[in-house]
């Protein structure tokens, strides 16, 4: 398994601020855990944007990483961490 470099856009970092300090662990974690893997774990609870490719989804108990690979699959792009019922109204915000 090859190492991925995870950016975080301004955005995402916004996010990770506001979380509740638990949820913040637990975004970080999968984020080292799963995210910096190529190819991702098995186990990962990760799939595709339905209308909204490039960008993918990284189930996280009750928060939702918004996500795509950058480049030739070399680095990963998080745009946004947010709880589940916010998931509507962040991909519409999604850009390329």
């Amino acid at each position: 398994m090859a190492k991925v470099a995870v950016e975080l856009d301004r955005q995402a970092q916004r996010d990770l601020r506001k979380l509740h300090p638990d949820d913040h662990r637990a975004a970080l974690r999968a984020m080292a855990g799963v995210l910096t893997h190529e190819p991702l774990p098995a186990n990962a609870n990760d799939r595709a944007l339905k209308g909204s490719a490039p960008w993918r989804r990284l189930r996280v108990g009750e928060l939702r990483i918004l996500w795509r690979a950058v480049g030739n699959g070399e680095s990963r792009r998080v745009a946004r961490v947010i709880h589940r019922r916010d998931l509507e109204r962040a991909v519409r915000t999604l850009g390329d």
